[in-house]
């Protein structure tokens, strides 16, 4: 019955000992507040105060590499794995029994065993690197490259990458792991160079040996899921992030668009009518002014924005954003300026592509923009062109580019052919090349162009393989000697005649083959690629291969095209090259960083879509 008397006691003697000791308790210590304010918008002008751009800074926007290990195969005894590291003769062993090689019930598949596969000079274990684009969307196809950096491979020539998952850090050279989090799939034929594409490894030089050993794979990577875009709030508050989120969606009459995660972020998912041009969303998303777009809130701020461009080095970029993100009710202002002689050229230049973006009923801002488009000379030319083919597809700006079709400015001329092949416009008549005995083997497109310019034979590296020929068909000049692979594939004339002769000996059989074929170059074309099946054995070569043979026809002058007033003249040949982003104009303002490049590994929320959201998938 004295035992909680002794224990209250002693209770009561601790704490008057702590107090007479001059003891206390330590309060709590201060909450780690959850997220941290940003600095301030770098150098935002006055005009854009109330942006989304000044109350939040966009992340994500970088590419994001993804990677595995894979095989190509079908190569022409010029693989090999046997120097691969033993850890990653495990790994691949693994996978390919994942997939059913050495087991089954196809008798074939039992006998192809992943040590088989690996033994055989037809294959090479390969690295494989892709970067999903910023706001990628699920399904989006992106190009990915393949390296074999290993003597024992000679070549990644006339190769085919056999389907694989594309993970982070998934081609990890010291520990190869499983693949988790799978952000994409790759397959698909190897393009490697076509200036050394007919070149075989034997007394080449070491750069020739390393470009033959790598190579990519046009459009073979495909997203397997969505990448949103990041704002970060600069100032941490719920409202702030719902009222972006409902000022964006409300924008683009659309629910999903933006999604405000929290307090302190909003993702941004790229809607589908700007494919691939992710940019251009994200900075007119930041130049929306949260205000929102009363009719007279925004004739007064169109107004102010006329006013500021008039000013000597006035950022125009932002500018021609702001009014494009101001709408319908911008395009009085707009059009004021575009009727204007005295405006200066790089200002009706940005009002130009905002109305043309916003929706221009007049047609003012195509004609201006074809106009810049069609100019002998000015800093405009290809952005006006590019602006022309990201508006809706419409008869008026399909028969506006058709006549740029004969400019003398290549660059002009490429970008609104590949504007029409996309919008299906009769002025491309487009014409799949393929295996004639597998329906399913398509290797490339060729395009036949109507131009009256100058003859052209183009061809892309990336995106769609497509072989554009501008003008009437080339025929190949007489007489006619060419040799590549070492005197394997030979095209020759006869003495007699006006046909020419296809031969080609490939390093396993000993039959060759041979095809006589008409001098028209499509014809040529479609027999290279396996397109034409006349009874004996087709011909197989690739898209690097036939635009290697194109390419050598054309540097020893044998592509000819007839004028109509009977002149002969020469066709050119042309390979895609990374062209000028539609921004990339020399007066307008680039200096204003857009994004850091960062995101944070958020969580999936529960109540918004999924997805991951950041650099690291959840």
């Amino acid at each position: 019955m004295n035992q909680p008397r002794r224990w209250t006691r002693f209770a009561l003697a601790c704490a008057a000992a702590l107090v007479f000791a001059g003891c206390t308790v330590p309060p709590d210590k201060p909450a780690v507040p959850k997220h941290v304010w940003l600095p301030d918008a770098p150098d935002l002008p006055a005009f854009m105060h109330g942006s989304i751009m000044e109350a939040t800074r966009l992340e994500n926007d970088n590419d994001f590499p993804v990677s595995g290990w894979g095989l190509v195969v079908n190569l022409n005894g010029t693989g090999g794995s046997d120097q691969i590291s033993n850890n990653l003769k495990a790994f691949m062993r693994k996978q390919l029994a994942a997939k059913g090689f050495g087991g089954g019930d196809d008798k074939l598949m039992r006998d192809m065993t992943p040590e088989r596969v690996l033994a055989d000079k037809n294959v090479a274990v390969v690295r494989v690197t892709g970067f999903l684009p910023p706001g990628v969307r699920k399904g989006q196809w992106f190009d990915v490259s393949v390296e074999a950096d290993r003597d024992e491979v000679s070549s990644l020539a006339r190769g085919q990458l056999y389907n694989l998952l594309l993970t982070i850090n998934g081609a990890d050279p010291v520990s190869p792991a499983p693949p988790v989090n799978v952000w994409a799939v790759a397959s698909g034929p190897v393009f490697v160079n076509p200036a050394i594409a007919l070149r075989y490894n034997e007394g080449a030089d070491n750069a020739t040996k390393r470009s033959l050993r790598a190579g990519r794979v046009i459009g073979g990577g495909q997203a397997s899921t969505d990448r949103p875009l990041l704002l970060h709030l600069r100032r941490p508050e719920n409202r702030t992030a719902r009222a972006i989120e409902f000022r964006i969606n409300d924008f683009f009459h659309q629910d999903k668009v933006c999604a405000a995660y929290d307090d302190a972020y909003c993702q941004l998912w790229v809607p589908k009518q700007y494919g691939d041009d992710w940019e251009h969303f994200a900075k007119l998303v930041q130049h929306l002014y949260l205000q929102g777009g009363s009719e007279a809130f925004v004739r007064a701020k169109a107004r102010e924005l006329t006013a500021e461009a008039a000013r000597p080095d006035a950022p125009l970029q932002d500018i021609s954003y702001c009014w494009e993100g101001l709408g319908q009710f911008a395009l009085p202002e707009l059009g004021t300026i575009l009727a204007s002689p005295a405006t200066r050229p790089e200002i009706r230049f940005a009002a130009a592509r905002a109305a043309a973006y916003i929706g221009d009923p007049s047609g003012a801002a195509e004609r201006t923009l074809y106009d810049f488009a069609s100019a002998s000379a000015g800093n405009f030319q290809l952005a006006a062109v590019q602006v022309l083919g990201r508006i809706p597809n419409s008869r008026q700006v399909n028969s506006l580019l058709r006549q740029l079709l004969d400019s003398p400015q290549t660059t002009v001329r490429l970008e609104a052919y590949s504007i029409l092949a996309r919008n299906h416009d009769p002025s491309v008549v487009t014409r799949v090349i393929g295996s004639a005995r597998d329906a399913s083997d398509e290797k490339f497109a060729v395009d036949l162009v109507n131009s009256r310019g100058a003859p052209l034979i183009y061809g892309t590296a990336t995106g769609i393989p497509r072989i554009a020929i501008f003008g009437p068909i080339p025929q190949i000049k007489l007489p006619l000697t060419f040799a590549a692979m070492d005197n394997r594939l030979m095209i020759a004339s006869q003495p007699i005649g006006k046909e020419v002769t296809i031969f080609y000996r490939d390093g396993h059989s000993a039959d060759a083959i041979q095809q006589s074929s008409a001098t028209d170059l499509y014809e040529v074309i479609a027999r290279l690629a396996g397109q034409i099946d006349d009874g004996s054995q087709p011909l197989s070569f690739t898209y690097a291969e036939v635009l290697a043979i194109l390419q050598g026809l054309s540097d020893q002058h044998h592509l000819r095209v007839t004028s109509p007033t009977g002149e002969e003249l020469a066709a050119g040949f042309m390979l895609q090259d990374i062209e000028a982003s539609i921004e990339n104009v020399p007066t307008l303002d680039r200096t204003r960083p857009q994004g850091d490049n960062t995101a944070p590994p958020l969580d999936k929320p529960t109540d918004r879509p999924t997805g991951p959201v950041g650099m690291v998938p959840n």
